[in-house]
């Protein structure tokens, strides 16, 4: 297999694959993201779910303290009976209405029990702002108002509930932390009512990180941090909820590798018909090509033959009358012109298979183009073109005298075709060191730069009045570029500014000194 078709092939099949497999892994990681966002939407609903349940244990814990600290007695001892009677309440600040602390007494006679309340709150109580009673508008003034007060004392969070009195007086109710926590966690999911126990674990934290509930039989792994967080209502939300789990599962990528395998199958198999298509339609250009040259060689000798008769004869029938004489110059005009036909024809040949080869010997330039201008004399002469000869290459120097004169007849024979009109032609040569430079320049109509960039492309022929009615193969000027490069050198269409100017380069060291062809023809 040739390397070009199997880099075709290769692209073929590989490229749709990666195309298809790079699409696949978005799509399933768009897949996968918006499993993960449903999941996490569904965990997030249920904490949400449960932070309610506790904001409602906390809204039902602040009616029942609104409802036992209504007509609260104004004296000690019926105050520490009423405590006594109301389960509801535990410890009560009470201040009066210039914020000074009334109960418990602070100058005795006190228990035990409201001995420490009073020490654990004394921070509270000797704050007067703590129970300044409102002037007007609670809110606006910085009067108290019904609700929360959180402090932390014993390394934890402890709530206190203040209230305003209507006889002016302040109370505040501490909670009790244990009552309190156990409430909390009465509105929590138990263990055996949580659903997927065995691949979760919700927890509850406090405000110092202390695990105080949980529910799940999950384990994770350690050091493994919670999905998701959720604080509780106020005045809890120094706590949260946390839940921690497996994440869910990644979508299937078996469809998608059994899709990619299908269509690499198809490509394969797309790729093995286009290769057994191709292969053949490459063996039968080969066989036509080879066909060509096989009948270009059969021709050759004969030709050659008729050729080298049609000149003899001329030579023979030098005093023959005109009409004669010009069947015989057609004769060998068409001879040579038929011998070049077939001479590019198998070089073209030879460059497809990769054996075209040149092989340098010593000439002189300028010999070797008097020659290929000799034999487009007559034709020329026909024709109303005149050549004009512009030769300094006198040097011998190392060419293939094949590939100079294969070159040169191939411009000279554009020019009969194409630029007649014109009436002449300059063929000028030069020799600067080790490089020959030959120049073909008509004054036809040129080319038009639409089609300078591809006059060099085998079987391209300019399709407007320059081509038509005109026989060709299209493939002479792509040969003579391809030996001029062959030779180390270029052709190129310089810019002219009457008809057309190729130059054609050439890599040419010479076999002699300066001066050497000089002092030869004077020996």
């Amino acid at each position: 297999m040739r390397p070009r078709l199997a880099l075709v092939l290769a692209v073929l099949v590989l490229s749709p694959l990666v195309a298809l497999a790079w699409l696949g892994v978005r799509l399933t990681d768009g897949e996968d993201r918006a499993v993960q966002v449903r999941f996490d939407g569904v965990i997030a609903a249920r904490l949400d779910e449960t932070a309610e349940a506790v904001k409602r244990v906390i809204a039902a814990l602040e009616g029942d303290l609104l409802a036992a600290t209504d007509d609260l007695p104004p004296d000690a001892p019926a105050l520490r009976s009423r405590l006594r009677a109301e389960r509801r309440l535990g410890h009560v600040l009470v201040f009066d209405g210039e914020a000074r602390l009334s109960f418990p007494p602070p100058d005795g006679p006190l228990s035990a029990d409201e001995r420490a309340f009073l020490e654990r709150t004394r921070g509270l109580w000797e704050n007067r702002d703590f129970a300044r009673p409102a002037a007007g508008d609670a809110a606006q003034d910085g009067g108290v108002v019904p609700g929360w007060y959180i402090w932390f004392w014993a390394g934890g969070l402890n709530l206190m509930y203040r209230r305003p009195l209507p006889d002016g007086r302040t109370v505040a109710v501490e909670v009790d932390r244990p009552r309190l926590l156990a409430a909390v966690i009465a509105a929590l999911p138990t263990t055996e009512r949580a659903p997927s126990t065995g691949t979760e674990r919700l927890t509850l934290v406090d405000s110092s990180g202390r695990v105080v509930y949980q529910w799940g039989a999950w384990e994770p792994p350690a050091g493994l941090s919670p999905r998701l967080e959720r604080a509780l209502p106020p005045p809890l939300e120094a706590w949260r909820l946390t839940w921690s789990g497996p994440p869910p599962p990644a979508p299937s990528m078996a469809g998608l590798y059994a899709g990619l395998a299908g269509v690499a199958l198809a490509l394969l198999g797309l790729a093995l018909w286009f290769y057994r298509a191709s292969t053949a339609e490459l063996r039968r250009a080969a066989r036509r090509v080879s066909f060509v040259n096989q009948v270009s060689h059969e021709l050759k000798t004969p030709l050659t033959n008729i050729r080298m008769y049609a000149e003899l004869l001329d030579d023979a029938l030098w005093d023959a009358d005109d009409r004669t004489r010009r069947h015989l110059g057609v004769i060998v005009d068409e001879s040579q012109r038929l011998s070049r036909l077939i001479g590019n024809i198998l070089t073209f040949a030879r460059h497809q298979r990769d054996r075209l080869t040149l092989r340098p010997t010593p000439h002189r330039p300028d010999a070797l183009v008097e020659g290929v201008l000799a034999q487009f004399e007559p034709a020329f002469a026909a024709k109303g073109i005149t050549i004009e000869a512009d030769l300094d290459a006198e040097h011998r120097a190392a060419l293939d005298a094949d590939a100079v004169g294969q070159i040169l007849a191939n411009l000279l024979g554009n020019v009969e075709k194409y630029a007649a009109d014109g009436g002449r032609v300059t063929v000028s040569t030069r020799q600067p060191g080790d490089t020959l430079r030959l120049t073909v320049a008509d004054a036809g109509p040129g080319v038009d730069k639409a089609h300078r960039a591809r006059i060099f492309e085998p079987f391209y022929r300019v399709s407007d009045r320059l081509s038509d009615g005109v026989a060709g193969t299209g493939i002479g000027l792509g040969i003579a570029r391809t030996l001029a490069r062959l030779h180390g050198g270029d052709l190129v269409l310089e810019p002219s500014a009457v008809g057309a100017r190729f130059t054609a380069t050439f890599a040419a060291p010479r076999a002699e000194p300066a001066g050497g062809a000089a002092r030869e023809e004077l020996s």
